[in-house]
């Protein structure tokens, strides 16, 4: 075990020998490692890695811990993180203020104890005993699904119960976090250079590099191979790379990050076969990623005019920004880049364009850069421009096809924030490129949506269908599936007059915080009268830990966190469209308004039907 220390700290030895107790620390096996609290008190060990998200997010819940504990009850961190540098461990710590000593150990400690993930918290008693091992407490019911009602803290009231003589009442409690490294294996299998880091190029390095939004690199053998379990698992899953369209059910998508099963497979092999290396000679060149823009110098490059805070702790954060184009004359854009200014909280980005000036207006009402947005801008656009999660790939649209941004137009930018355990700032910037050859066909995106969902309290697999029937010959390029925390799963397709049915795209494990665009390797031409069917299924039970209502409550469509929606979008052009002939008009979003202007009024006479029917019946 080696010592880190940082500015305010001892390490875990200084901190330890200070107490009037026999302490011994080392790696060999033979050695026997005690950790006796002083007279009457308590030794707490939390095991965590400055490479797991989750225990980055516990630092600010720790923090409270260890200023609020009695002086006879002592807390140190124990970081897996082996292989990285001291600096950086010392950095970490100072960086998510950490009021106790950290080191750094190469699994000996952390195996006696008996430790699995990160974060776990070890008490240990004056006689050396374990009390307690496990959660912290309940704010995680998952890797990546949080509790919106947490209840218990697990280690605090442990620690409280042992102050007081007593047992814990829940002494052994599972974690949520990542699982421990693994040691080095020798056995035969894939080998690291020629099969293992082709995938980890091809599908991961992206995100999983230094300076970006994955929390630990994935750029060398080591930093593969200690969780080649975990890499394993996750991709047996399918839960990483983050791409949640189930294989073979849509038409197949343009920048596809989803491993196949030959890749998955060769990944199971080497973790189970031992994580050889294999021969240097055979690796591939090391992947090549732009930091800046990869399309190529930006037309218009748009940022807020300053930077913006994120807390260490607590909800994500939806922010809204507004930012003013001045554009002389109308343009086409026929790509959109997006910059993440701290990939460490950028979570995704939504654009839209307003023409209405009522995005400055909430702009204006709210102090600070932006506006609190969840779920969408919170004012009627002109229309919606590009999006971005990490992994989707910048590009441009076919030639002859652009997004209309007229003269004077403010673009709203949307940025999804996740707190990552301490204080950050962002200030991501979208660049945008200009159409260069004349514009034949005008991008508009539609949806099918059910704002008349219910679902109520209780239900946990309520079916919720929307639909949208085509008013005139389209072609579209992309589908975007979108509910909010309590969605299930939703598919999307189209039924053809004809009777033909074509799937565009399923989610069948619903994520709020995967919300990907998914673009068409081919276009897809649809007839007049088609319709596009949403069919989605939600849980509004006790038991789904992602339900902001406790107890459950019935849901409806709206904006709140603790409203639900229910909506697929479609990106299209009018097919057939010529843009560039003598009196062709943009019309496709004329045509959609007056289509959705129609139904509206339908809805209400509907309503005022009812009212009456049921004034009647009084």
């Amino acid at each position: 075990m080696r010592r880190i220390s940082h500015p305010f700290q001892l390490g875990l030895l200084g901190l330890l020998l200070a107490a009037p107790v026999a302490i011994a620390v080392d790696n060999r096996s033979d050695v026997p490692i005690v950790l006796k609290a002083r007279p009457g008190g308590l030794n707490v060990v939390v095991v965590y890695s400055s490479e797991c998200p989750i225990s980055n997010e516990y630092s600010p819940t720790l923090k409270a811990l260890a200023e609020s504990l009695p002086k006879s009850v002592k807390i140190v961190g124990v970081s897996v993180d082996y292989d990285l540098p001291e600096a950086d461990l010392a950095r970490h710590a100072k960086e998510h203020g950490l009021p106790y000593s950290v080191v750094q150990d190469k699994n000996s400690l952390v195996q006696m104890l008996g430790v699995t993930k990160t974060p776990e918290a070890v008490v240990l008693d004056d006689q050396g005993k374990i009390r307690y091992r496990g959660r912290i407490d309940d704010q995680f019911a998952d890797r990546g699904k949080r509790n919106a009602h947490p209840e218990h803290s697990d280690l605090k009231e442990a620690i409280a119960a042992l102050l007081g003589g007593q047992e814990p009442a829940k002494p052994w409690p599972t974690a949520v976090g990542c699982p421990v490294p693994v040691r080095p294996k020798l056995a035969a299998g894939p080998v690291y250079t020629k099969d293992v880091l082709p995938i980890l190029q091809k599908h991961c390095q992206d995100c999983h590099r230094k300076g970006q939004v994955g929390p630990f690199s994935l750029d060398t053998y080591e930093q593969a191979r200690k969780r080649a379990d975990d890499l394993a698992s996750l991709a047996s899953e399918r839960r990483m790379p983050p791409w949640k369209a189930v294989p073979g059910f849509g038409p197949g998508y343009k920048h596809d990050k989803s491993l196949s099963n030959a890749e998955i497979n060769t990944l199971v092999t080497w973790a189970q076969g031992g994580t050889p290396e294999g021969n240097l000679a055979d690796a591939p060149p090391p992947a090549v990623f732009s930091d800046e823009w990869t399309l190529g110098t930006p037309d218009l490059i748009i940022e807020p005019k300053a930077d913006f805070s994120i807390p260490a702790s607590g909800n994500d954060v939806y922010r809204c920004f507004v930012i003013p184009t001045n554009l002389p004359s109308d343009v086409y854009i026929r790509a959109a880049e997006v910059r993440a200014g701290n990939r460490r909280v950028v979570h995704h980005v939504l654009s839209y364009v307003d023409i209405s000036g009522a995005a400055r207006k909430k702009d204006q009402s709210e102090p600070g850069e932006g506006y609190e947005c969840f779920g969408g801008p919170g004012v009627e656009v002109h229309s919606g421009l590009f999006g971005w999660a990490p992994g989707n790939e910048a590009h441009f649209l076919p030639d002859g096809i652009g997004v209309s941004l007229p003269k004077g137009a403010d673009v709203i930018m949307q940025v999804h924030y996740h707190p990552d355990g301490k204080p950050e700032t962002d200030r991501t910037r979208l660049g945008l490129f200009f159409c260069k050859t004349p514009v034949k066909q005008s991008l508009h995106n539609s949806f099918a949506a059910n704002m008349r969902m219910e679902i109520p309290a209780g239900d946990a697999n309520r079916e919720v269908r929307a639909r949208w029937k085509v008013p005139i010959g389209v072609t579209v390029l992309s589908a975007t599936p979108h509910m909010h925390q309590i969605g299930r799963d939703m598919a999307m397709s189209f039924r053809f007059p004809d009777g033909r049915v074509e799937n565009l795209v399923k989610i069948a494990d619903w994520d709020f915080n995967w919300q990907l665009t998914y673009w068409l390797q081919k276009p897809l031409d649809v007839p007049k009268d088609a319709v596009l069917d949403v069919v989605s299924h939600y849980d509004n039970s006790a038991s789904n830990p992602r339900n902001p209502n406790k107890p459950p409550k019935p849901m409806h469509w709206g904006e709140a966190t603790t409203d639900e929606m229910c909506i697929g979008f479609v990106a299209i052009v009018k097919t057939g469209q010529d843009l560039t002939r003598p009196g062709e008009k943009d019309d496709l979003g004329l045509i959609m308004r007056t289509q959705w202007e129609a139904e509206g009024r339908k809805y209400q006479e509907e309503a005022k039907r009812r009212a009456e029917a049921g004034g009647k019946n009084k």
